[in-house]
């Protein structure tokens, strides 16, 4: 596969994974931007770049590994939202997060955190994760998750089936868009312009 295909490829995935982000329904998405071909360490950033660039979505680059960087892409709002929830700052204050007051100082230390330990758990806060699955899974004994899916649920499961639909649903609608529209311009503002009420109904 040529650096041109690989590029293409892995700009329609992560369209549709940033879709329940960028039509205004999740505060964040946690992924994965494999380097796209074997170039100089200059050329594959500068590839990197303009594929994160090309996805006009506000991102912060947690962790850069020699074959792929873990990239939090968020809306801007609606993750200050979600961090100003009080049930949810309280419960960051306690994971290390007590001095974060602005967007900016969570992610830095999210990322700094990132840095001496794998993948810190917490981190389901900042993607639209409900706070009792985090706490659930962070905390495991003596509960048990009571469903699975795109994460683990604890506690009573109704909102957050809820929620992990209406994200499938979001990339669902996007996939169908990318499908009809060749004009990758046109594809941003048709997801960005998916109706929260049409996602739900799938």
């Amino acid at each position: 596969m040529t650096c041109k295909h690989q590029t293409k490829s892995l700009l329609r995935f992560l369209m549709i994974k940033t879709a329940a982000v960028r039509a205004g329904i999740k505060p964040g998405a946690l992924l994965r931007v494999a380097r796209c071909c074997r170039l100089s360490d200059a050329e594959i950033r500068l590839c990197q770049n303009e594929i994160l660039d090309a996805l006009k979505l506000k991102f912060r680059i947690l962790k850069d590994d020699p074959d792929s960087a873990l990239v939090l892409f968020y809306d801007p709002e609606l993750l200050a939202e979600t961090l100003a929830d009080p049930e949810k700052a309280a419960y960051l204050a306690g994971h290390g997060y007590g001095e974060c007051r602005r967007t900016g100082e969570y992610l830095n230390m999210l990322k700094e955190r990132c840095r001496t330990m794998s993948l810190p758990h917490e981190v389901g806060i900042f993607i639209g994760y409900p706070l009792k699955d985090v706490m659930g899974f962070i905390e495991k004994a003596p509960r048990t998750p009571v469903a699975r899916g795109d994460w683990q649920v604890f506690g009573e499961p109704e909102e957050s089936l809820r929620l992990m639909q209406l994200y499938r649903c979001a990339e669902q609608l996007a996939e169908k868009i990318i499908e009809t529209y060749q004009d990758m311009e046109i594809c941003l503002e048709q997801i960005a312009g998916i109706n929260i009420h049409q996602t739900a109904r799938g």
